[in-house]
């Protein structure tokens, strides 16, 4: 894969080339994926990370303007907030 010196542009692969870089992609994505967890660990926890904040800690964090507008905010939150 050559880029052409006249046009700085890659020239187009073929369908078989491009199958082959996804294959290869893939096998690199699952040979990480199968060396990532530790083999021992049967048992992945799910409990809580944490403790629960107080509103007093959050509004500390957040800053007692922001938490009065958000708690007083009628719209519903994005599932990405």
């Amino acid at each position: 894969m050559n880029m052409d010196q006249q046009s700085g542009q890659r020239p187009q692969l073929s369908r078989e080339e491009r199958e082959e870089i996804g294959r290869r992609t893939n096998a690199g994505f699952a040979r990480v994926e199968r060396t990532a967890a530790n083999e021992r660990e049967a048992e992945i926890p799910t409990g809580p990370i944490g403790q629960q904040l107080t509103e007093e800690e959050i509004r500390r964090r957040v800053g007692s303007g922001n938490f009065e507008t958000a708690k007083n905010d009628p719209q519903t939150g994005s599932i990405n907030s």
